[in-house]
């Protein structure tokens, strides 16, 4: 699985252009939301040991 761009939806992962109404069983439908600042720097993480464990 792909992990969001660090600026993704806080609910859905899904970038701002690309969001516009979405549905989560989490929080139903709903704009884009920015993510907290512990989603941005999980997200920024999570795609660095991606980036590593892939050479």
């Amino acid at each position: 699985m792909a992990v969001p761009a660090p600026n993704s939806c806080r609910h859905c992962g899904i970038a701002r252009l690309e969001h516009a109404q979405r549905w989560t069983t989490f929080a139903g439908w709903h704009p884009w939301t920015p993510p907290t600042q512990q989603q941005i720097k999980d997200r920024m993480l999570a795609r660095r040991r991606a980036r590593t464990t892939q050479l």
